[in-house]
């Protein structure tokens, strides 16, 4: 059975490669280990810097970014966006990319921009040079940063995505991989699901099919999207529940709109009123459970909500 394939900084999987001689032993990295297939890649090794390395960082050369060795003033700007462009020519078939935090070559809205052969950097919000390529290449695949995952909402979506990307590329019958993630897709884009069906009801269109729900999980999911479709289950057993429970089911929605209870608990309420009536139609749907369970974590840092 096929795993996600995830292509991730060396330095988070522990590999001694950074410019001091260390690497990372990162949490979230170690907690998904077991269900993905990773990739890794060094860009500063790549281009051919040693480890240990004096650091790399980013200049601002009046209205170029120039990739710098501030000791000895070397510049590798040419060097990395070869090795860059070559890389993403090899780039097959992976659902995401988990980069290094604040690198000069793989952060991504946190990297220090310096002026030239300055101490003090002028902005802390830029993309490292071999990062920057990848957006600019639009793969239609997400890319994080281990800092942004250490948030609870951030890692679920990433997680959510590379999981349902990996469902579509294992399945072999797309019409059940449609009616199991309709809901789970319906809350990326509330208008996508009538596109998808016409697409899926002709085989000559499966392909378009599988670029539409692509293009669909580049988009963020929206509280008021993944509310929404929540109240509608609710709605669905409104019949059989009593005003306690009606009543309680809108306190909970409140409660997640207002960010004091994270999504997962709705669901968990959702699931429970499926479970109660034996509504199998609702319980196949992946939007209860979009990846594995036990890497349902609410642990979160709060780190990489602004970004």
């Amino acid at each position: 059975m096929r795993k996600p394939k995830v292509m991730i900084s060396k330095c988070l999987n522990s590999e001694k490669c950074r410019y001091d001689g260390q690497g990372f032993d990162d949490k979230v990295i170690r907690s998904i280990r077991e269900y993905i297939d990773i990739e890794t890649v060094c860009p500063e090794v790549e281009i051919g810097l040693a480890t240990p390395r004096d650091p790399i960082r980013i200049e601002k050369h009046e209205n170029d970014l120039k990739l710098i060795q501030h000791n000895s003033n070397i510049d590798y700007s040419n060097e990395m966006y070869e090795f860059a462009e070559e890389f993403i020519k090899k780039v097959d078939d992976l659902d995401g990319f988990i980069l290094k935090s604040k690198s000069p070559s793989c952060g991504i809205k946190d990297v220090k921009i310096y002026p030239k052969g300055q101490k003090c950097s002028i902005s802390k919000n830029g993309n490292g040079f071999f990062a920057q390529k990848l957006i600019e290449k639009d793969f239609k695949i997400l890319i994080e940063n281990e800092g942004r995952l250490k948030n609870y909402i951030l890692r679920e979506e990433f997680l959510t995505k590379i999981f349902t990307l990996n469902r579509l590329k294992d399945c072999n019958d797309i019409k059940k991989f449609h009616e199991n993630n309709k809901m789970l897709l319906k809350s990326y884009d509330s208008n996508s699901v009538e596109v998808l069906e016409n697409l899926i009801n002709n085989e000559k269109t499966h392909d378009l099919y599988i670029n539409k729900v692509k293009e669909i999980l580049n988009n963020k999911r929206s509280k008021t999207n993944k509310a929404d479709i929540i109240k509608d289950v609710f709605n669905r057993y409104k019949n059989k529940l009593n005003k306690e429970e009606l009543s309680y089911n809108d306190e909970l929605v409140d409660l997640y709109i207002n960010e004091k209870i994270p999504f997962s608990s709705l669901l968990v309420a959702i699931k429970i009123y499926a479970l109660r009536f034996n509504d199998a139609e609702l319980i196949k749907q992946t939007f209860f459970n979009p990846y594995p369970q036990k890497l349902v974590n609410i642990m979160d840092s709060g780190k990489g909500r602004e970004l």
